[in-house]
């Protein structure tokens, strides 16, 4: 025969079950989703965006992992384009994709470089993945090149989103979907966007014809 007591809710404290009343279930329950809210991630920030929301210009970069002109404007130009802009408040970067059709492993390092950007990696990777994009381009290694700069947990949360997320591609394909309305024929390209305009450069940039441009821009109105 079922007492009282075996039809109550039970619940496990320390390795202990215990019976409860339903009054006391209910207000474990509501505990227990209120745990797993506060727990759960916060919705993920566009990655490829950073710098002030509030800033007067947006910097736009398209850029190919596997492209050569790409990885010299990454490592050379737009670390001082950060600091001395994006840090200060005056621009605001925004990373965009556009996979070009002749690279053969363009699309793995952006699945990696996309996954990274989900965990929270984005930056530390692009520019892992960018600095070996000689080793990787010549023998398809992504995932190597990858594991390098990443712990071992991390890695693994990599790997398993490059494998198995069906949406990694998503803000590519809208990247590239854009590409094409800003008419582009290659990369790197920089589309410079004040007051709705939209300015394209195509191709390698110096930064100090770049800078003289941007503060020729921050300095009109």
């Amino acid at each position: 025969m079922r007492t009282f007591l075996s039809a109550l809710p039970v619940i496990l404290l320390a390795g202990t079950a215990i019976a409860q009343t339903p009054a006391l279930a209910k207000k474990a329950a509501a505990t227990t989703v209120k745990a797993a809210i506060n727990k759960a991630p916060a919705p993920a920030k566009n990655y490829k965006l950073s710098g002030s929301p509030t800033a007067p210009i947006t910097l736009e970069v398209y850029t190919d992992f596997e492209c050569p002109s790409c990885r010299n404007f990454f490592l050379q130009v737009l670390p001082e384009v950060e600091k001395q802009y994006v840090a200060t408040g005056k621009i605001q970067l925004l990373h965009r994709d556009m996979r070009l059709p002749m690279h053969q492993h363009t699309k793995v390092a952006n699945r990696y470089a996309n996954a990274a950007g989900q965990i929270g990696r984005y930056e530390i990777v692009t520019k892992q993945i960018f600095e070996k994009q000689q080793d990787w381009a010549a023998n398809g290694n992504v995932d190597g090149a990858v594991a390098a700069v990443l712990p071992p947990g991390e890695m693994q949360k990599v790997r398993e989103l490059v494998k198995s997320d069906s949406h990694l591609e998503d803000s590519t394909v809208a990247d590239e979907a854009m590409a094409g309305k800003d008419g582009l024929n290659q990369t790197p390209t920089l589309i410079i966007v004040k007051n709705g305009k939209r300015t394209k450069i195509d191709g390698f940039t110096q930064f100090n014809i770049l800078k003289s441009y941007l503060d020729q821009l921050l300095a009109s109105k």
